[in-house]
């Protein structure tokens, strides 16, 4: 499996634990806007990215690093982009 599609994955399954609908989940979709992650949801994807790929993984504070128009327009395809760095160190 991809990380883009492992990545996503994850991403789905801290939106399902939320309950109701989830959206459809591509490189596109926005983590605040599209599919209404909040500071709780950041905090379970984090503990499922450092789980997989380690503790380097540290979205948090990557997220704490960029401005508000960019926290707010965080994607799927920026969170993949972040660790895809953060893994190759």
């Amino acid at each position: 499996m991809c990380i883009s599609h492992e990545i996503a994955g994850m991403v789905r399954q801290v939106a399902q634990s939320c309950g109701g609908q989830v959206p459809e989940i591509g490189p596109n979709a926005t983590l605040e806007g599209d599919l209404r992650f909040d500071s709780v949801d950041l905090a379970a994807l984090q503990a499922a990215l450092a789980r997989r790929f380690g503790p380097g993984v540290d979205l948090p504070a990557h997220v704490n690093s960029l401005p508000l128009e960019a926290i707010i327009g965080l994607t799927v395809a920026d969170v993949v982009d972040h660790v895809r760095a953060a893994v190759a160190g």
